[in-house]
């Protein structure tokens, strides 16, 4: 099952990087992303992860914040490639799981992952994943689309494929809970994303 949906997200997203910068919904895409990011306190020095990096304008963005230390990974062999062209030596770019994140534990200052989480078969262990690459008192900022009705996401699931879960408030904290993290804020960004926003805590 998980492997099946893993194949699916991988083609879906390979033929989306040809026009995931510039279709009918990129400008919305772009600027969720950058309110997000826009979170993150500029730190001299700290380690950045992008989980689901896609084509890479998440880290160019903080990349133009003053960010140096920028890794990214994705399922996507596409979106890896426009990540790698457009960041070329400013930032790090694995082709990689978030299930099998490939750094070591206790690298990282901030984790961000978003719009990419309804797509990861196992959130459990992504979540797991995610807090054992951050140094102690790490942050990871998660943000995911929320419609308000279950109707929307029922039909949403069925349109996009490789499309797990959309999880509410409630379903995000105790995934961070569960973890290990301190749930430190979460809100609504850009009306349609929940952004939830958790501490490490110890490892």
């Amino acid at each position: 099952m998980a492997d099946d949906i893993i194949e699916k997200n991988i083609r879906f997203f390979n033929f989306w990087a040809k026009t995931y910068d510039y279709g009918p919904i990129a400008w919305w895409l772009r600027g969720m992303q950058n309110a997000v990011l826009n979170q993150i306190k500029f730190s001299p020095g700290a380690k950045v992860l992008d989980i689901g990096c896609g084509t890479g304008r998440g880290l160019f963005f903080l990349l133009k914040k003053g960010f140096k230390n920028l890794f990214g990974i994705d399922l996507s062999p596409a979106m890896v490639q426009k990540s790698k062209n457009l960041l070329g030596k400013n930032a790090v770019i694995k082709l990689a799981s978030v299930e099998k994140i490939p750094f070591a534990r206790n690298t990282f200052d901030f984790v961000t992952n978003t719009e990419a989480f309804h797509h990861f078969p196992n959130p459990k262990n992504a979540v797991k994943e995610m807090y054992h690459v951050l140094k102690p008192n790490g942050r990871l900022y998660l943000a995911d689309v929320n419609f308000f009705s279950q109707t929307i996401h029922w039909l949403f699931k069925k349109l996009e494929p490789g499309h797990v879960k959309i999880c509410s408030k409630k379903e995000f904290v105790d995934l961070f809970s569960q973890a290990g993290f301190k749930v430190i804020e979460q809100k609504r960004v850009y009306l349609f994303v929940i952004l939830t926003v958790g501490e490490k805590l110890f490892e």
